[in-house]
C-alpha cells in the first residue's frame, strides 16, 4: 500500500469482511494508518511503525483467523520492502500465511500480496 490504499482494494475488503473485526492485517503502521483512513476500519500493523517490531506471532494470528477475527493479510510493502527485515519470527508467519492462505487475485500492487485466511485455515 505505500503510495496510498487502493479504492478498489479497500472496497474488496469491506465487501468481504464477513464479520471480522479487522479489515487487514499489515507489514507497518504506515501501511495500517493509510487503510484506516482509506477505509474507516481497524487495520493491524504486524510488525510496527517502521515494519521492525515483532508485534505478531504466529500463534497470534492464528488465533485471531480461528476466531474469525481477521481473513485478510497483506504481505510484503511496507519500510524496508517487506515484514519486518527478515527476522525468524516475521519469516514464521510470513511463511505460514503463504502455505495456508490463498492469495486474492488482483490485490496485489507487485510488491505485495493479500491472502485470505479462514478458521478451517489454522490446523
Amino acid at each position: 500500500m505505500g503510495a496510498g490504499a487502493s479504492s478498489e482494494l479497500v472496497s474488496y475488503l469491506k465487501k468481504h469482511q464477513d464479520g471480522a473485526e479487522w479489515l487487514l492485517a499489515v507489514s507497518s503502521s504506515q501501511s495500517a494508518a493509510q487503510l484506516i483512513v482509506s477505509s474507516g476500519q481497524p487495520v493491524i500493523s504486524m510488525w510496527g511503525w517502521s515494519g521492525s517490531d515483532k508485534a505478531m506471532t504466529l500463534a497470534k494470528l492464528k488465533e485471531l483467523v480461528k476466531n474469525g477475527e481477521l481473513h485478510y493479510v497483506q504481505l510484503g510493502g511496507g519500510m524496508g520492502g517487506g515484514p519486518g527485515g527478515d527476522s525468524s519470527l516475521n519469516a514464521e508467519v510470513t511463511a505460514w500465511v503463504q502455505k495456508h492462505g490463498t492469495a486474492v487475485k488482483g490485490a496485489d500492487s507487485g510488491q505485495s500480496t493479500v491472502y485470505r485466511l479462514d478458521p478451517s485455515d489454522v490446523s
